[in-house]
């Protein structure tokens, strides 16, 4: 890919599409940087930071030449995430709390926690079901703080690993269709490939040997 493609996609993966001009040299420059990090690494953590940035105000978003002129790529990333609301506002999600203290109560605490999601239910565990269920009008606040604190918490966490996962699904797929594309006779790739015939072949209950085609007795 040439370096004019690989500036516009790192442009287009970017949060905050303004400044095309300044922002596509600033990416060019990062790119034939002589410390340069390579394209693929920039794009993982534009692709992050995009992530990491979804649904927020976007004039709190640099521009993407400022991005790259101060080679944000390197900043720690947990600090990308910090701050980040969830896709649930963590008023709806006290909302599904509020339901099942009055549909469950103190008595049927598995019933309640089957009734919320995974970020939910961890947030409600620091704060504790008995201390929530005796919740009155004057705790109720300071009660709802401590969840949307934990809530958003959680809720960012679990969509950053989510998002790990899928990368490394990816990665994997790469991973095969590369082994898939090696050339014939290319030495460990060839065994590789080989072996995963060996494996397909077996799935797939075809008994005929793959090298001479004929069916084994």
């Amino acid at each position: 890919m040439r370096t004019e493609d690989q500036a516009m996609a790192l442009y287009k993966a970017y949060p905050r599409k303004v400044a095309r001009g300044a922002a596509l040299k600033a990416i060019k420059k990062a790119l034939m940087s002589k410390d340069s990090i390579g394209f693929d690494a920039l794009m993982d953590a534009v692709q992050e930071y995009a992530k990491a940035k979804k649904g927020q105000d976007r004039q709190y978003i640099p521009h993407p030449s400022t991005w790259f002129n101060q080679e944000r790529w390197d900043d720690d990333r947990d600090d990308w995430w910090e701050g980040r609301r969830p896709d649930i506002p963590a008023e709806t999600a006290w909302e599904k709390v509020r339901e099942a203290i009055s549909r469950f109560g103190l008595g049927k605490p598995v019933e309640a926690r089957e009734s919320l999601d995974g970020p939910t239910i961890s947030a409600v565990k620091k704060i504790g079901w008995q201390n929530l269920c005796s919740m009155t009008e004057f705790n109720r606040g300071q009660l709802f703080q401590q969840f949307k604190t934990q809530y958003e918490k959680e809720a960012t966490n679990a969509t950053r690993n989510s998002e790990a996962v899928s990368g490394a699904d990816r990665e994997r797929q790469d991973g095969v269709r590369e082994i898939g594309e090696a050339d014939p006779g290319s030495g460990p790739r060839e065994a590789v490939r080989g072996a995963l015939r060996e494996v397909f072949r077996d799935r797939s209950g075809d008994s005929r040997s793959p090298r001479s085609g004929k069916t084994d007795p």
